[in-house]
């Protein structure tokens, strides 16, 4: 098992699953550790904002469905639809007690508005805030559930990756120059 803290252990199935096999314990240490880095403070760039929330209102109300199939993939083939449902019941508390007024929230409620007001030009600016925070049945805490999973991904393909470049220590990759 991982190092990540008490209350993210709901995550340690699922990324244990991911990297099986494929990392050692120190390199597993170091991918934890920055796994629980980041769930500590979430920060990320404003193209991901961007582009998870192009995802999630392009998607409308399969958004959900999308969320949890996002879930499903990445858990091993043992998990049991209950024990579904009670990981995604975590991820959303962990959600919506880390992620809410910690700024990240804010940040891609603007960017949902702002994708909300592009495909519904004679939406003003109050009705299409309603619609991210909720109207459309919680776009904000999908569209952040999105964004923790995604960059979990991000930092298991990385720590996948790395292990791999220690594993081919002789075989350089050349690139021809061209005139």
């Amino acid at each position: 098992m991982g190092n990540l803290t008490k209350q993210h252990q709901f995550l340690e199935k699922l990324i244990d699953n991911q990297i099986k096999g494929h990392l050692n314990k120190e390199q597993t240490d170091i991918l934890y550790a920055s796994i629980d880095s980041f769930l500590k403070a979430p920060d990320t760039s404003d193209y991901t904002l961007e582009s998870i929330a192009v995802r999630i209102v392009k998607m409308g109300v399969d958004y959900e469905a999308y969320v949890s199939a996002l879930i499903f993939k990445m858990l091993p083939d043992e998990f049991t639809k209950r024990e579904l449902v009670k990981l995604e019941e975590e991820f959303y508390n962990y959600i919506e007690k880390e992620l809410y007024g910690k700024g990240l929230d804010q940040r891609i409620t603007l960017k949902l508005i702002e994708q909300i007001s592009k495909q519904n030009p004679g939406l003003n600016d109050n009705m299409a805030e309603k619609k991210a925070m909720g109207n459309w049945g919680w776009l904000l805490p999908h569209a952040l559930t999105q964004l923790v999973i995604d960059q979990i991904i991000a930092f298991i393909d990385i720590a996948k990756v790395e292990a791999n470049r220690g594993k081919k220590k002789g075989r350089k990759i050349r690139i021809k120059k061209m005139d």
